[in-house]
């Protein structure tokens, strides 16, 4: 699972990340949630890709409103064929790459516990990949996206044993993955990582990010129902 990240070290971004464009208007993040309006890099067209701003928490194609009802912001890959909402996504070949410095987990469970800081063993930044969807906000499209996950390697097990994210670390796998879509791109990352164990909450390191009341309710709703919701046959 992978449910916060940091996009923070962006001026690397462009040697690291394939179709990476620096935003008009950027601000770093260190704890970007799901719900929340981060970058991606959408492939929209045949061998056309940009970078866009999108919430994390995919919508229904073409919805007319934002729903976060279900949990919609990971994809299983060993089930995603079988899900309603995936394989139009990815007949349309609406893929997408999440570039970030990092992602967050947290191996002791509870109210208060810092998490670990999962990276690159040489602290570059990479991509997680995903698909994307447009919606509709009273009439102005909107981009939204999930993120794949995939079972943990030996790495991930004593962290997070369940599942992790689906990393891209070369320009050359992201543009296979949004020009081609290689699914054989889609399995446990098999290079070095690294766990920098956080000095306390991420609420506490970076409370100008700290959600609002709605945001912090949906989060409460998103560990209370966990990941195995999203198995359900709805996605």
């Amino acid at each position: 699972m992978c449910g916060r990240a940091s996009q923070e070290e962006v001026d690397r971004y462009f040697e690291r990340v394939y179709g990476w464009e620096m935003p008009e208007q950027f601000t770093p993040r260190r704890n970007i949630r799901p719900t929340e309006e981060t970058n991606i890099v959408a492939h929209l067209s045949e061998g056309q890709v940009a970078t866009v701003k999108a919430n994390w928490w995919c919508q229904w194609d073409h919805a007319t409103e934002f729903e976060a009802k279900f949990p919609a912001f990971n994809i299983r890959v060993d089930s995603m064929d079988q899900r309603k909402m995936w394989p139009p996504l990815l007949k349309s070949g609406k893929r997408c790459i999440f570039p970030i410095d990092a992602f967050y987990e947290w191996p002791t469970k509870g109210k208060g516990i810092p998490p670990v800081k999962i990276m690159l063993a040489n602290r570059q930044p990479y991509a997680i990949a995903g698909l994307w969807s447009r919606w509709f906000d009273n009439g102005s499209p909107r981009f939204s996206f999930a993120t794949f996950t995939v079972e943990s390697n030996d790495f991930m097990l004593p962290i997070h044993p369940q599942a992790m994210p689906v990393i891209l670390d070369s320009k050359h796998s992201q543009k296979e993955w949004l020009l081609n879509g290689n699914r054989d791109l889609l399995l446990p990352y098999n290079g070095q990582l690294i766990a920098d164990e956080m000095p306390d909450t991420l609420e506490k390191l970076y409370p100008e990010e700290n959600p609002s009341p709605k945001q912090k309710a949906q989060e409460e709703s998103i560990a209370k129902k966990g990941e195995d919701i999203q198995q359900k046959s709805l996605f």
